[in-house]
């Protein structure tokens, strides 16, 4: 395909090997071969600096910079494989079990390893030798041409970042100091030789699941720094961008003839799983240039979000964590506003992004990292950005099946004007129905507000962090029309009791979510009115499931001590109504009494 179909400008092919460099490349090629490699590495610095020649775009010398590399892992990678690679990882087997998930004879995610001693930490082969990391930095995207050498590669990154660089992970119950520098390395290599050489690899599964499974040992702020680089990288390497260039046109493609059936028809599953097929294609080599497409379809045509969402169903784990950065880039973009002139209305990038991060969150095999999204959307709250409740709004309705009072539908709004008996009823008829995605949607959320110790956990903070963002945006918001003043207070102020009503529906109705542990977590009364300054109606709706279940105990209470008192006829009926309000007000205490104790039942389960 000419370089100018895929909008790439070909003078930058050439670059790499100009006029009179030929005579510099043989006497490199004459250094590597007599085993001169510090010579070799002092004239590829020169070379791309003096030059501007990336020497190993010639084969020759690329052949022979990857026979090194090969020597150079050879070392650790039979530590890794003492039996040859058909006998399998030492890493994937006892006591470290860190094989693929669903086929480790280990722990799941879940579970944790327990057996795994402070001496199992001892690394199993050498480390990587600084020669090795120069020549990676000079060989760049054309790794690729040796994809043994390349997947050698990625296990010895992840050898590395284990045991040399202290990214142990949190099953396995052991505490090691980070290696910052060690990691920076790494993550260079993953940038700069990982993510380019899998562009230009086109459609290997394999090799996306080796990189993801070094990747995942990361942070994400670190994840993050890498795809950003990565992307720079492959920008600015010619083969991997027209390697990117061809995934976006192939993108197109499936964009162009994705008209999917109603739902009703039979054929819509073939449909759908043919395009799921062919994107999640596309996407295992490029995962950087496909999800910034995404992101641009969703914010341009946000009509088109729920048949793109429809086919984000068989992505690789490295793909969907890259869709979450760059989904998080585009939501923190500086200088794109969220709202439009009006202040009432959102712009349309803003509705097509937060209905494609709900769906997605819900929607595929390995979904968004809630566990990113959530503690971001909590930082936003606390550090002022009022949209952000729009993406925690999606994310409920499409997981959970609860919205808010002004998204119900129009035959169930007359419900609304009736009793909050039927007005909870209209609200939750969508979560109601029985429909396995929205109780995985659910599940899955309520285990990453629930994840973690006590004071880590986001189930009642990001309710407490709305509740104050109420109050702060009617003093700090920068208008001066009421109307936005006023649409910003509702909008915060319905996303907070869609919020609390979805973890009212999980513990009463569903059982999903135990009344202790929501107890455990949930400051007393006076807490949240006086020193978290939270509004009383907010803060009762948050005790009201615990009141309720609390409410049989009170009336079989006060119900005992009237008929003792009527038995005992004291003073008459005038002694019965005066003990009434006592009577009330003890049942009242004796109530807060066993709410506490369950509170401190669940934090001591917790």
């Amino acid at each position: 395909m000419p370089a100018a179909q895929l909008e790439l400008d070909a003078r930058a092919m050439d670059r790499p090997l100009l006029d009179g460099s030929a005579g510099h490349l043989q006497l490199l090629l004459s250094l590597m071969k007599a085993g001169d490699w510090q010579h070799a590495v002092l004239m590829l610095d020169w070379m791309q600096a003096v030059l501007g020649v990336q020497a190993a775009n010639d084969i020759a010398i690329s052949t022979a910079m990857l026979a090194h590399l090969n020597r150079l892992l050879e070392p650790c990678y039979k530590a890794l494989y003492p039996k040859g690679p058909l006998g399998g990882n030492v890493l994937h087997k006892q006591p470290y079990n860190l094989g693929p998930k669903g086929f480790s004879p280990g722990f799941s995610d879940d579970s944790q390893n327990p057996g795994l001693s402070p001496e199992a930490l001892t690394p199993r082969g050498p480390e990587l030798e600084p020669l090795g990391y120069k020549l990676l930095e000079h060989a760049g995207v054309y790794v690729y041409r040796d994809p043994e050498v390349l997947v050698m590669l990625l296990r010895v990154l992840k050898h590395e970042l284990l045991f040399y660089g202290g990214m142990v992970p949190p099953e396995w119950l052991l505490q090691q100091q980070a290696n910052a520098e060690k990691i920076l390395q790494v993550c260079k290599v993953l940038a700069e030789v990982g993510l380019p050489a899998l562009s230009v690899n086109q459609a290997n599964r394999a090799l996306a699941y080796e990189l993801w499974e070094v990747l995942e040992l990361l942070p994400f702020h670190d994840r993050a720094e890498v795809y950003r680089q990565g992307l720079a990288s492959c920008s600015a390497c010619p083969p991997a961008a027209a390697a990117g260039q061809m995934a976006v046109k192939a993108f197109k493609k499936v964009k162009a003839r994705l008209a999917l059936p109603d739902k009703a028809d039979k054929g819509r599953k073939d449909v759908v799983r043919a395009n799921a097929n062919l994107l999640s294609k596309v996407s295992h080599a490029t995962p950087l240039q496909v999800a910034d497409q995404v992101l641009w379809q969703a914010a341009s045509f946000p009509n088109a979000v729920e048949p793109l969402a429809e086919v984000l169903k068989l992505p690789n784990p490295l793909t969907m964590d890259v869709l979450t950065y760059t989904a998080l880039f585009w939501w923190g973009r500086l200088g794109r506003s969220k709202m439009k002139e009006d202040g009432a209305n959102e712009e349309d990038w803003v509705s097509g992004v937060a209905d494609l991060v709900g769906i997605a969150c819900c929607n595929s095999k390995h979904n968004f990292k809630l566990h990113t999204l959530l503690p971001y959307l909590f930082d936003e709250l606390r550090g002022g950005d009022t949209p952000a409740v729009l993406l925690l709004r999606s994310i409920i309705r499409k997981m959970t099946g609860v919205d808010g009072p002004a998204s119900v539908d129009p035959s169930q709004a007359g419900l609304l004007c009736c009793g909050p008996v039927l007005q909870a009823e209209a609200i939750h008829s969508m979560a109601n129905r029985e429909e396995p995605a929205l109780q995985m949607g659910r599940s899955i959320l309520l285990k990453v507000l629930t994840d973690g110790p006590p004071e880590q956990q986001l189930l009642v903070p990001l309710a407490v962090a709305m509740a104050q963002h109420l109050d702060w945006s009617l003093f700090t918001l920068n208008t001066q029309h009421l109307k936005e003043l006023a649409e910003q207070h509702d909008r915060v102020n319905e996303i907070c009791q869609q919020y609390i009503m979805m973890l009212e529906h999980c513990m009463l109705r569903d059982r999903e979510l135990e009344l202790r542990t929501y107890a455990a977590a949930l400051p007393p009364l006076h807490v949240l009115l006086s020193h978290y300054r939270v509004h009383p109606g907010i803060a009762w709706m948050l005790w009201r499931p615990v009141v309720a279940a609390l409410e049989p105990q009170l009336m079989a209470k006060l119900e005992a001590q009237g008929l003792a008192a009527a038995a005992a006829g004291e003073e008459g009926e005038e002694g019965e109504a005066e003990a009434l309000p006592e009577a009330a007000a003890a049942a009242a205490a004796d109530g807060g009494r066993t709410a506490a104790a369950a509170g401190g039942v669940g934090g001591e389960e917790g």
